[in-house]
Order: C-alpha cells, then sequence, then structure tokens
C-alpha cells in the first residue's frame, strides 16, 4: 500500500473514531436533543430526550419526527434547506410514550454532515442534517417560577434579618419574632411552628414557645386578620398583634409537653441538630423520636430545622401544615434551612448581649459595693478615733459634773421656796442630771460591759419588766396587754440587758401616745429563735427614718442622747440576733428583737 493511500486510511479511522465518541457523547447527554437526517428520520437521540418522551433514548433512532411531534405537519418539512433556522425558536408539542401531550420550545440547527467514501464534488448538499434542542416549556415555567419564589423568599429573609438583628428585640420577643415569620403569610407560611431550645443545664432540649391555630376554623380567623393587617413581615415581627396571641393557648400547650434529654442521639430532634441539615418527615419512618413527635403534634407530616451557630447547636424549629394540609415542599425546605441559620444566629446574639447586660449589672453593683464598704470603713475608722476621744472627754466632764450637781442640790436645799435662786438651781441640777444619763449612754456604747449571762425564762424575764411600768401606765391612761406565748423556754442572756431593751422600748412607746392608748407586749417562736415584741397604738414613724432608728446619735425626740436604740442593737447582735421597727397596717409602731434558740434545741 502506497504511503498516500496509507495515510488516508489512517485519517479515516481517526475520523471514524471521533464520529462514535461524539456520538456516545450526544447519546449520553441529560439535555434533550435530536440529530434529524435528510428523510426526517431520528439519526442520534440523546438521553435526555428519551427521559421526556418516557422512552429508552437508542429505540428513537429511525423513527421518523412526525411519529412524535403533534400535529404531524408541524414538523413535516423539518431537515429541509432553508426551512430550519438557528435564530428560530418553535412552540410545538410532542407525544409521551403514554400518550400525554407536553408543550416543548424547539430551536433547530441545520448542518452538512459528510459521509465516508462521498467525495466532497459530489453534490455536498445532500447530506442535509438538523440538530434540534427540545426543552419541557412546563419545566422551564415550574423553574421561572421557582426562581421567582426564591427571590422573594430572599426579600423576605432580608426583612428578617431587620427584624432580628436591627429592631433591638429582647430574647422573648426574638422567639416570638421567629415563630411569627415561621407562619405569617408574608413569611414561610407554615401553620403552626414549635421552638425548643437546649435548657441551661444542658441536658435537656426543652420546649419553649409555639404559635399557630387549634382548628381550621381558628386558622381562617387568623389568617383572615393577619390578611387585614397593613405594613410588611418586619411590621409584624416587631409588632404582633396582642389578640392574635391569645389563640396560641392550644399550640404552648404541646410545647411545654415537649422535652427530650440530651443524651438521647438517636432521637430525631437530636439527631437533626447532631447532622445540622433541615429534615421533613412523611410516610412511614423507623427514626427513633418520630411518633413521639407525631403524637405531639397530632399530625404525620412535618419538618425539622436545627438552630446552629458557630459554636454549635443551641435548639431546633419544628413545623408543620397540620390545618392545611398542604404538602411541604423542597423549596419551603430550603428557606427554613436559611431562616434557622438566621434566627440561631439572633437567638444567641440576644443571650450573649442578655448575660453581657447581667455582668455588667454585676459589675456596677459590686463597684457600688466597694464603694460603700469604702465610705463604711472610712466611717469606722473616723467612729474609733471619736469613740476614743469621746470616752477620754467624758471620764474628764463626769467628775466636774458630779460637783456642779452636787454644788446645785446643796444650794437649793438651803434656798427659801419663795427664793427665785432656787428655781435656777433647780435648772443646773436637772441638766447636770440629764448630762450625766448621756455620758453613761455614751460610755455604755463605747465600751459595752462585760458578758455575764445565764439560763432565763424569756417569758418571765419579760413579764416581769412589763410589770414594773403597771403603775406608771396606769396614771397615764395607757392599757398594757401581755401575750407570752414561748412556753417556758429558757435562753442564756444576760438579764439586764435584756430588761434594759424592753424598757427602752416600752418607754418609747409611752412617749408616742402622751394622751392614753395601748401597748401590747407579745413574746412568740418563730423559726430558730424567740421573737419579743412592743406594740403601741401611736402616730408611727415616718418612712424614710425606718431604716436610722438603729443608728447611733439619731432621735426623732428633742430629748435624749440618741443612743437608746443603738444599745439595744448593740446588745441583741452580741447574743447573735436581731432587732427591727416597722408600722402596723393599722396605725402604731412595732419594735422587737429575736434571740437565736440553742443549737441543741429541738425546736431549731
Amino acid at each position: 500500500m502506497s504511503p498516500d493511500k496509507e495515510s488516508e486510511v489512517n485519517n479515516r479511522g481517526f475520523l471514524r473514531r471521533r464520529a462514535d465518541l461524539a456520538t456516545a457523547g450526544f447519546e449520553a447527554a441529560e439535555s434533550p436533543m435530536l440529530v434529524i437526517g435528510p428523510d426526517g428520520e431520528i439519526a442520534v437521540a440523546s438521553k435526555g430526550v428519551g427521559i421526556m418522551l418516557g422512552m429508552d433514548n437508542r429505540d428513537l433512532v429511525g423513527l421518523s419526527l412526525e411519529h412524535l411531534f403533534v400535529p404531524a405537519s408541524s414538523v413535516a418539512h423539518c431537515g429541509e434547506e432553508g426551512h430550519c433556522g438557528s435564530s428560530v425558536l418553535r412552540q410545538l408539542q410532542v407525544r409521551h410514550a403514554k400518550g400525554d401531550i407536553i408543550p416543548v420550545e424547539v430551536q433547530c440547527s441545520p448542518f452538512v454532515a459528510h459521509y465516508e467514501g462521498v467525495e466532497p464534488g459530489e453534490d455536498p448538499q445532500r447530506n442535509n442534517h438538523c440538530l434540534m434542542l427540545l426543552a419541557d416549556i412546563r419545566k422551564r415555567d415550574h423553574e421561572d417560577q421557582m426562581r421567582a419564589a426564591r427571590l422573594a423568599k430572599l426579600s423576605l429573609l432580608n426583612q428578617v434579618s431587620e427584624a432580628l438583628y436591627g429592631a433591638n428585640l429582647s430574647l422573648d420577643q426574638i422567639l416570638e419574632a421567629v415563630l411569627i415569620c415561621m407562619t405569617a403569610g408574608q413569611g414561610l407560611r407554615f401553620n403552626r411552628a414549635f421552638l425548643l431550645l437546649i435548657n441551661e443545664t444542658g441536658d435537656h432540649l426543652q420546649g419553649e414557645i409555639a404559635i399557630g391555630p387549634s382548628n381550621a376554623e381558628e386558622a381562617s380567623r387568623i389568617w383572615k386578620d393577619l390578611a387585614d393587617q397593613p405594613g410588611d413581615l418586619f411590621e409584624m415581627m416587631t409588632s404582633y398583634d396582642q389578640s392574635i396571641k391569645q389563640t396560641d393557648v392550644a399550640v404552648n400547650e404541646i410545647v411545654n409537653h415537649m422535652s427530650v434529654p440530651m443524651e438521647d442521639q438517636d432521637h430525631i430532634l437530636i439527631r437533626v441538630m447532631a447532622d445540622r441539615h433541615v429534615l421533613r418527615v412523611i410516610g412511614a419512618t423507623t427514626i427513633p423520636g418520630v411518633e413521639t413527635v407525631r403524637r405531639w403534634l397530632g399530625c404525620e407530616e412535618f419538618a425539622v430545622a436545627p438552630l446552629t451557630t458557630r459554636a454549635g447547636s443551641i435548639g431546633v424549629i419544628v413545623a408543620d401544615n397540620a390545618i392545611s394540609g398542604t404538602e411541604i415542599s423542597d423549596l419551603d425546605l430550603e428557606f427554613l434551612q436559611m431562616f434557622a441559620n438566621q434566627s440561631a444566629g439572633a437567638i444567641e446574639n440576644s443571650r450573649l448581649y442578655s448575660e453581657l447586660e447581667q455582668r455588667l449589672i454585676d459589675l456596677r453593683k459590686a463597684h457600688q459595693k466597694q464603694k460603700d464598704n469604702q465610705v463604711t470603713l472610712m466611717r469606722m475608722e473616723r467612729l474609733s478615733v471619736m469613740g476614743e476621744t469621746s470616752a477620754i472627754v467624758a471620764h474628764e466632764l463626769r467628775n466636774p459634773l458630779v460637783a456642779i450637781g452636787g454644788f446645785a442640790r446643796t444650794l437649793m436645799r438651803n434656798l427659801e421656796e419663795g427664793d427665785p435662786n432656787r428655781q435656777y438651781a433647780d435648772i443646773i441640777s436637772s441638766e447636770v442630771a440629764r448630762m450625766e444619763t448621756i455620758i453613761h449612754d455614751l460610755l455604755d456604747f463605747i465600751r459595752p460591759k462585760k458578758r455575764l449571762r445565764k439560763e432565763v425564762v424569756i417569758d418571765r424575764i419579760v413579764g416581769e419588766t412589763a410589770d414594773k411600768f403597771q403603775e406608771e401606765l396606769n396614771d397615764k391612761g395607757i392599757r398594757l396587754e401581755m401575750n407570752l406565748q414561748t412556753n417556758g423556754i429558757a435562753l442564756a442572756v444576760h438579764p439586764g440587758e435584756i430588761q434594759q431593751i424592753l424598757q427602752n422600748y416600752i418607754i418609747n412607746a409611752m412617749q408616742a401616745q402622751p394622751d392614753g392608748g395601748r401597748i401590747e407586749v407579745c413574746s412568740l417562736l418563730v423559726d430558730g429563735g424567740v421573737k419579743v415584741e412592743v406594740r403601741d397604738d401611736g402616730p408611727g414613724f415616718a418612712k424614710e427614718v425606718g431604716d436610722k432608728l438603729y443608728s447611733p446619735f439619731f432621735s426623732t425626740k428633742t430629748t435624749g442622747s440618741g443612743l437608746g436604740l443603738t444599745i439595744c442593737a448593740q446588745i441583741i447582735k452580741s447574743h447573735g440576733g436581731v432587732t427591727g421597727a416597722e408600722n402596723q397596717p393599722d396605725g402604731g409602731a412595732v419594735f422587737s428583737f429575736i434571740l437565736p434558740l440553742p443549737r441543741n434545741d429541738p425546736g431549731t
């Protein structure tokens, strides 16, 4: 064989292999395509056109176009030169293998094919072919609708983002807004939505809040009310109608019963959080927990979306169409996934903000407490210095005052009754006695006496102390009532100090009702101690001075040292108890103290 002949044979082999490769690729293509020969028959068919017509694409080879298209006349001249054009789109119809008519859009591209063995000079136009591209108009329209729906949903997601991140909502408001978007007609359009979050201890996935009607009648009314409300989704999410919220009672009873242990890793709700992907449940399923969720919801079909952040999962959203029965579509799931991701971020941000806000409050409280402690410490230092100074001054003043008082009393005794100087001597004597009392109280306050305690029956010492005032009370028209109920309990106390406190309380009660009244002395058992109260029918004390009554040098009277109640509080504190004062609802004041019971006492 000559070299030229051998080269020609090799070239034909290469072309044949290339043609076979191109044909195989064409046949495997997913796009619906046909190659039409000059006789109007199908030369090659792609896999895509076979799927469209419900046939094996190899069975289409050799069929006439008129066998596929309806009416047949619409393609009677297809393939003829000059009839097809690459820029022409035609709306035609093809017949499915089952007899259904499918509207298609057809675009033809004519071309000339040269066969092996045909010389170029032999009528090159006789092998005129057509490449026919088909598109299912129904599928195209559906895809157009899906694109439009996605664009609309993306606009909604933008509104959702503005509401969740830009409206300064609290955590409860965010949870509410999330479910509003899930069920609103302007939102994802689910009938009901249930939100579950991992609890603070992290051991359970717990139902938090739900939104949705309880029946079809209620749903119809709610959806009508929502349709009548002006505004977009942002306004709905940030200002939810309170009347509509009242219809959520039934679904919130459901969500309150939703609880899944986090250790139950196979449960559908826990598994969805682990997989981080939305899941639709329809028909029969073997996933653990599905039947439990169906029993909660009362419906067969539902969707679960995880609420996931970078730090991990925080919960799930469960949604259904139990009222309308509408199928949950793939597009619903797609946007439920995106919406859940947005919601999770907003919930986590709100939690972090609340935590940060609480920490800031705690920090401010700690700072204020530190400032108060510093003020208290400085005050205690000043009081310490004042105490030492006062003790020195009191000792220095006591002796001169004793001498002055003694001389004044002697002078008063030596003066005649009618002598005007006798009145001045009496005043000097009285004022000296008052100053001696103040010095005595001051020294008691600064340097408490040694505590000599013994077992004393509380009711006995209280009763004896009160009885000492019986005559004086009768003279002032004040009725004394005793109500002692400690049942003979004895405590280790300093008897004189307890008497001093009771005397102080009773004297204050007498001074509060100069025109007569009633004083009631009570004792009773309280949790862990014995409480003694002195009640009066006087005017009580002003609310603003209630916290100052036991403070040093504070007094509501024009006379006295202002240390009486302070010493009382100091005595009771040294006994391990507490003092108190309050106004009675019906008038009058109550001054009290509580002494603790011994630790081994059966009443403690």
